[in-house]
């Protein structure tokens, strides 16, 4: 992916503010889990990206799901990366690349010795 030099940033936010720009950006009403804007096409700078994530919503989606609170955190900052590298989730074979992928750098992220300290 050639992107090891770029940044991007992360804002955790609420329901009512990742709804308003759900709404503001997209047209679609309601809070959703994460937003993600990619800079890799037309903006070439060391931004990559920047991914805005509901706290509220991986809370409840961690509950529904039976799964820690910040497992469900890492997943979507996963997700939210891979959509700013150019991942859909929406497309047939695309769509299975990204979950492939999702996976894969969960299971990496949670076998490394700082994920352990805080599952502890």
């Amino acid at each position: 992916m050639g992107q090891q030099d770029r940044d991007f940033s992360i804002l955790f936010t609420d329901n009512k503010k990742i709804a308003a720009l759900n709404l503001k950006c997209f047209g679609k009403n309601g809070p959703t889990n994460v937003i993600s804007f990619s800079y890799l096409d037309g903006f070439q700078c060391e931004v990559l990206g920047d991914l805005i994530i509901s706290v509220e919503e991986a809370q409840k989606e961690a509950r529904e799901a039976g799964l820690p609170f910040y497992e469900r955190l890492i997943s979507l900052i996963i997700h939210g990366l891979l959509h700013v590298l150019g991942f859909d989730h929406e497309k047939g074979a695309e769509a299975r690349r990204m979950r492939y992928r999702e996976n894969k750098l969960l299971t990496y992220v949670k076998a490394l010795s700082e994920y352990k300290k805080i599952t502890l």
